[in-house]
């Protein structure tokens, strides 16, 4: 039902769309955004040898969103803000406004962290996710994705809910 297919130069236009659209300003995009700034920002995450791995998800055809997978250990500040060094984070949104409310944000979620991360990490088998608590609806997809509530954390100042996912070896 849902595929997968690595970011290209190609989706940088219809990722700046989504990044730019409303329902993107409330928990990731905060401040608007040109081409360039994302040319800028995912053009190196095309090489195989960036530490972080963007995918666009694609439902019957279409794209709709957008996943990125890395180890921890590979942001160190960041790891440290989640006090979790060891293991996978990914991050996820539905960049299609038309797709959301479809349960479609759990079923990539899910299919990502059981298809696509082990591909690229195939010795890690625990994956985070957070998200800000007053994000209900992520907390919620994910949740139903199979994450379970791991600690609160402080994000970038926000008040969080880091969640985990123990994937099978």
């Amino acid at each position: 039902m849902i595929d997968f297919r690595p970011l290209t130069e190609a989706d940088f236009p219809i990722l700046c769309e989504w990044l730019n659209s409303p329902h993107m300003r409330a928990h990731y995009q905060k401040t608007p955004t040109t081409i360039e700034e994302v040319q800028g920002k995912y053009s190196e995450r095309l090489s195989p040898s960036h530490p972080t791995h963007c995918h666009i998800a694609f439902y019957r055809g279409k794209p709709f969103g957008m996943l990125q997978c890395y180890l921890l250990r590979n942001y160190p500040d960041f790891a440290s803000e989640m006090g979790e060094h060891d293991g996978v984070a990914v991050d996820l949104f539905i960049g299609e406004p038309r797709f959301m409310g479809r349960g479609l944000g759990k079923a990539m979620l899910r299919s990502y962290v059981l298809n696509v991360v082990p591909s690229i990490f195939p010795q890690d088998c625990k994956c985070f996710i957070c998200h800000a608590k007053e994000n209900k609806i992520a907390i919620r997809g994910s949740l139903s994705a199979g994450f379970l509530p791991y600690r609160d954390v402080i994000e970038g100042g926000v008040e969080s809910l880091l969640l985990s996912f123990d994937r099978p070896i």
